[in-house]
């Protein structure tokens, strides 16, 4: 087993771990050594990437992934207080983003001319913090809706939700910044762009509907997994099913 391979798999051992031991109620600060070492496992991976391939570990599906779980695992250390009820569904994010990590495609090549910008480590990373922060909400919301504890969850999931749409503003213009500086263009109508502006429009109707009192706390746990479905799709969904410019990524 290579050293990559090897980073990898203890991160995604480890945090499986910590989210089973989240779960258990006994002692509670059993996970955050697991935790911990996920996240160091995680960050040791990224920089074994960067320095074989001599760029950032952002530029394809694999790289991605990573990049959200280092997200989600960092999410999951710093909730404190309130907010740390939603330890458990970043666990949980960061297991389904490792597993999805192991299963996709390693690519150590080099970056193609479109991504050779400094623009690709403030675009890729504001948009997947992003989306890390997008899907802790939706799987905080699922499991909100399915324990039966929407009115306890919302204030933390509203939290979320307007940080998730806040680093998502910023990766949509970032994203547009280097575009025009890539493909001469602000904006090309391509599928991936057409899509983060939905997704985009979702959550701004999302926070407006909660903010004016027409989204309860239910909805707004409804709402929350409905955007998680629609995050999945902008971000991998797109890429398999309708290309485009975004297809490598």
């Amino acid at each position: 087993m290579d050293t990559l391979s090897l980073a990898q798999n203890i991160s995604f051992a480890a945090a499986i771990a910590a989210f089973a031991l989240s779960l258990y109620g006994g002692r509670p600060g059993w996970w955050r050594p697991a935790a911990w070492t996920s996240l160091a496992a995680l960050t040791a991976l990224l920089a074994l990437l960067w320095t074989e391939t001599g760029r950032p570990p952002m530029s394809n599906q694999h790289e991605s992934l990573l990049v959200t779980a280092w997200f989600a695992a960092a999410a999951s250390i710093y909730a404190r207080g309130r907010a740390a009820q939603v330890r458990p569904a970043a666990l949980f994010l960061l297991c389904a983003l490792l597993a999805g990590a192991s299963l996709a495609r390693r690519d150590l090549s080099p970056l193609m001319p479109a991504l050779r910008s400094n623009w690709l480590v403030f675009h890729v990373l504001t948009a997947m913090a992003a989306y890390a922060a997008l899907g802790v909400a939706g799987v905080y919301g699922a499991w909100s809706f399915l324990a039966k504890k929407e009115e306890q969850a919302a204030p933390a999931l509203r939290a979320l939700v307007k940080l998730g749409f806040l680093l998502l503003t910023a990766g949509i213009i970032t994203g547009s910044v280097w575009a025009e500086a890539a493909w001469g263009s602000y904006w090309s109508w391509d599928p991936k762009e057409i899509w983060s502006l939905i997704t985009w429009l979702f959550y701004a109707g999302l926070l407006h509907m909660s903010k004016t009192g027409r989204a309860g706390a239910a909805a707004l746990c409804r709402l929350a997994v409905l955007g998680l479905f629609l995050v999945i799709f902008t971000w991998l969904g797109v890429n398999f099913l309708l290309g485009g410019l975004h297809s490598y990524a």
